[in-house]
């Protein structure tokens, strides 16, 4: 009988030992996994934490901000008029100064201080009489007859704060035909005007009728942007008429308040573009029947006696409603304020003294007196 080999006793201890170990370490492991498992199907059961929304970030204020019209900001007309002032009053102080003034030099200082003829024969007859009356009785007779030309172009007083206060905005939308000759100042003017329309709360759309000079409506773009009002400028359209009864319709479709027309710069000699713009007058009227409400002229002040010349052309071509006088700060040749009103009896509204937008002033006929006559207001 063969003899079987069988392990001793402590043998199996030391093998039942370590299998106990080996199983010790197993389960550790599995609970381990056990555990990370339980964490993890937790968390995913565990509901998301409503995020705390972000405070909304405050809307840009478009609101154009209204102009401070502070000393330090604001040229004055009498320092804008000096030049006007040296020329017209402080030559004929000079002249009334010397012992024996002559009628003759005094009549033509006047006429050399762009008054225009009219306006010179009108204080002549009343100066003639009295030229040996003194300075100051002189100056007496010259401020009342400025008044009395002024009042009967029938040039009002400005509002204070509102330089448009005597311009038509009752119609909605009110229509604005702007024209003058190029040089002027026309588009930079409407810039401004759309500026302060805006600063009013109007609603306001600029219509780019100059559609033979790509310059001015590049310029146009560019002062609508800075005033945050809306621009007409619809692509192949190159008829001025076409783009004003457009732009008209549209403003009266969508409910602006003011809609500005501007037009091509031409010379009031040129007959067949003056048709040009009679023509963009009628097509505003297909769309509103008593449109324009106002044709403005812009005429630079320094061209003197042609800017009356210009006016009166276009005034006879169109009717005009007002003139805005522009580059008035440091010329000489202001008077024709004056002519324009005694000749035409149209009133000025505004007149231009600077670059900024609140240099765009209503015009006062007494500041405008006391100014060139050297007189400090009452």
């Amino acid at each position: 009988m063969r003899r079987l080999n069988v392990p001793p006793l402590e043998y199996l201890v030391q093998q039942v030992g370590a299998f106990g170990t080996s199983a010790l370490v197993i389960a550790a492991v599995l609970v381990f996994i056990a555990l990370v498992a339980f964490v993890i199907f937790r968390r995913k059961k565990k509901p998301a934490a409503t995020p705390t929304p972000e405070p909304e970030k405050a809307r840009e204020d478009l609101t154009p901000t209204p102009v401070q019209t502070s000393p330090a900001e604001v040229l004055t007309l009498r320092i804008a008029l000096r030049g006007t002032q040296e020329s017209l009053w402080g030559r004929v102080r000079s002249l009334l100064q010397t012992e024996s003034p002559s009628i003759d030099e005094l009549e033509e200082v006047l006429y050399t201080s762009d008054l225009g003829p009219q306006t010179v024969e009108r204080l002549m007859e009343q100066i003639r009489p009295h030229s040996r009356d003194g300075i100051d009785h002189v100056r007496g007779l010259l401020r009342q007859e400025f008044h009395r030309i002024f009042d009967e172009a029938h040039v009002n007083e400005p509002v204070e704060g509102d330089p448009l206060a005597h311009l038509q905005v009752s119609s909605r939308p009110s229509v604005w035909m702007i024209v003058g000759v190029n040089g002027a100042g026309k588009t930079t003017t409407i810039g401004k005007i759309s500026a302060l329309l805006a600063q009013k709360g109007k609603k306001v759309l600029v219509a780019a009728g100059d559609t033979f000079r790509a310059a001015a409506q590049s310029q146009l773009k560019v002062w609508t942007e800075r005033a945050q009002v809306e621009i007409f400028d619809p692509l192949g359209i190159s008829d001025p008429s076409a783009v004003a009864y457009d732009a008209v319709a549209k403003a009266k479709a969508k409910d602006y308040d003011v809609v500005l027309i501007d037009t091509a710069g031409r010379l009031h000699t040129q007959s067949h573009l003056m048709d040009e713009l009679k023509k963009v007058k009628r097509v505003l009227a297909k769309v509103i029947p008593e449109s324009p409400h106002e044709v403005l002229i812009v005429l630079d002040a320094n061209s003197g006696q042609n800017a009356l010349h210009q006016a009166r052309e276009f005034d006879q071509a169109l009717g005009l409603t007002g003139l805005i006088l522009t580059k008035m700060d440091g010329t000489a040749k202001g008077g024709v304020a004056i002519g324009i009103s005694q000749e035409l009896k149209r009133p000025i509204r505004l007149v231009g003294v600077g670059e900024k937008i609140v240099d765009l002033r209503a015009f006062s006929s007494r500041d405008f007196i006391d100014s060139i006559l050297d007189l400090s207001s009452p």
